[in-house]
């Protein structure tokens, strides 16, 4: 019973972060939903009338769906391009980002699968491409191996981002001797993904233009492109209509693999083109048609050349640090890459492969308007589980999802100096038996004005001030109090009973204290809000580790601006 309740308030706050919103949010899911019951309307008629309302043909038998699919794969694989600087090299910025690359890797393998769906012709027979369930012709099928490598990167995209989100809501923290190696084996995973997917051409001799040994390294660049170029404009799509924070550098670092990824990509790509126009054979004739046309038919030809400018000019703004740190060249730039590799990785790649076919006709595809509303409302429907998944991420992240028992969120961020970066440790503490007389003694001795008290445990239950000792005094002569009024004594404490010959009672408690993981900002908020003079900070266990004074601010402001 208690697990049934546990589920239904989490289903339940669950549904509150990722549905409820203001009218941006409602403007755009309304866009994406009605993409989607469009491409639905799309796909029911495709799948009456068959594949035969499409452009596709006997020549030309993979088309638009399958090139958004080789895509996608990428955009899903390019989630590695966070992994590793995040667990490998610790990168704080990146970790803090990286369950938005995994959920993107979520969104893409799922749009991937739904692209592979369209493109069947009897769609009830999919449960055949499934692992365990259908026929694949394992291990003689490289289909067989690219439907493992898609679900079982799937299945640990899901199964990291919800396992980590689980102990998130919950407060506490992941194992990590569990759920590290399967983050370490999602880094080959990823490369093993594009890799296999390359080899689905790469294997089909017939098709010279596929049938080259870089054609993996170059899916594994592009896609390292691509990706991230969508990350980088998520991200700042994030940070700005959310209160997610997304630091800059780890912006500027993915910035900086974009270019190195895409100067491989264009090494590559040069290689290849020189090999067959250098070479000359029958071979050349699928990429004459893609960049000079043939016989007559320029299909493709005005795509891919704008690819190509698109791919050029991006890569050129990324690799100059000024216009790759500018905000506004540096969207321009994501932008071209991410328009130029769908281009030259989707139709500039899979509709060349086909022509001319193996009895030298050339049929010249262009996708028909069915074929673009289906492939929309398969975007559409990713862009929407994304959306979803990464509002739930930043809700976790905030606290606006979390179990009611859980403790208080503390950021690892950097946010400049923490509490323990600028306490004093040197912690003299006193207990509620011990004496008014002993603690003036230690005040005075010592050159400080309040110290904490602690139980037998050595956990604080109250603060001692110079200000309590005081209060203590006058409570003596009460028209001193009446005649110096709040300048002494505030009004909220002038009938409080103040005497006693211990600790015990007359601190001050409940204390106001800080964690050690406190950043600056909320210590001065705490100084000037509560008109403080001291914070004491304790470790997880409510024991003081350390002591803040007003001083301590100002040195650690002075050390930020020097």
């Amino acid at each position: 019973m208690a697990l049934v309740q546990e589920l239904t308030l989490f289903l339940k706050e669950l549904f509150r972060v990722v549905f409820v919103g203001g009218k941006a949010f409602y403007g755009w899911m309304t866009v994406l939903t009605a993409l989607v019951v469009l491409g639905i309307w799309a796909y029911l008629f495709q799948w009456r009338e068959g594949l035969f309302v499409t452009n596709m043909r006997d020549q030309v038998s993979w088309g638009f769906y399958i090139s958004n699919f080789t895509f996608l794969v990428g955009v899903a694989a390019a989630a590695v391009l966070l992994i590793i600087p995040a667990y490998l090299y610790s990168f704080k910025a990146i970790k803090k980002i990286v369950v938005f690359g995994e959920f993107l890797a979520v969104s893409a393998i799922t749009a991937a699968l739904l692209f592979i769906s369209a493109d069947f012709g009897r769609p009830e027979r999919f449960w055949h491409a499934i692992p365990g369930l259908g026929s694949l012709n394992f291990p003689n099928s490289v289909l067989a191996w690219d439907m493992l490598v898609l679900n079982g990167y799937l299945g640990l995209n899901l199964f990291i981002s919800f396992y980590v989100g689980y102990h998130r809501y919950m407060g506490k923290e992941p194992k990590k001797a569990l759920v590290l190696p399967f983050i370490l084996l999602s880094i080959p995973w990823a490369a093993g993904l594009h890799t296999v997917t390359a080899f689905v051409y790469n294997g089909l001799a017939a098709r010279p233009f596929w049938n080259a040994s870089i054609l993996a390294p170059r899916f594994l660049a592009s896609a390292f492109c691509s990706g991230p170029a969508l990350m980088i404009i998520l991200f700042q799509v994030l940070r700005k209509v959310t209160d997610f924070k997304i630091e800059n550098k780890a912006i500027a670092k993915l910035a900086e693999m974009i270019a190195y990824a895409m100067a491989i990509n264009l090494f590559l790509l040069g290689a290849e083109i020189f090999k067959e126009y250098y070479s000359d054979t029958h071979h050349l004739l699928p990429m004459q048609y893609l960049y000079q046309g043939l016989h007559g038919h320029k299909g493709l030809m005005p795509w891919i050349w704008t690819a190509t400018i698109f791919n050029i000019i991006g890569f050129l703004l990324f690799l100059t640090p000024k216009t790759r740190n500018n905000l506004l060249t540096l969207n321009i730039g994501c932008l071209l890459i991410f328009a130029g590799v769908w281009i030259e990785k989707g139709m500039g790649l899979i509709i060349p492969g086909f022509i001319p076919d193996t009895l030298g006709e050339i049929y010249e595809y262009m996708p028909s308007q069915l074929e673009v509303m289906i492939g929309g409302g398969i975007w559409a429907f990713s862009a929407m589980l994304y959306t979803m998944l990464a509002r739930a991420a930043i809700a976790l992240d905030t606290g606006r999802l979390r179990h009611p028992d859980a403790p208080p969120i503390v950021h690892d961020e950097e946010e400049g100096p923490r509490a323990r970066d600028i306490m004093s440790t040197k912690v003299i503490a006193v207990k509620p038996e011990t004496s008014i007389e002993e603690v003036s003694k230690l005040l005075v001795a010592h050159r400080i004005s309040g110290l904490p008290v602690v139980d037998g445990e050595g956990k604080i239950i109250g603060v001692l001030s110079e200000s309590d000792i005081i209060f203590r005094e006058i409570h003596h002569e009460p028209r001193l109090v009446e005649k110096l009024g709040d300048m002494i004594l505030p009004r909220n404490l002038r009938a409080s009973d103040r005497t006693g010959n211990n600790v015990g009672e007359i601190m001050t408690s409940p204390p106001l204290t800080a964690r050690e993981e406190a950043p600056l900002k909320e210590l001065i908020q705490m100084i000037t809000e509560r008109k403080i003079k001291r914070i004491i900070v304790v470790d997880r266990e409510n024991r003081p580790v350390g002591v803040i004074s007003r001083i301590d601010i100002v040195k650690a402001l002075e050390h930020i601006t020097a």
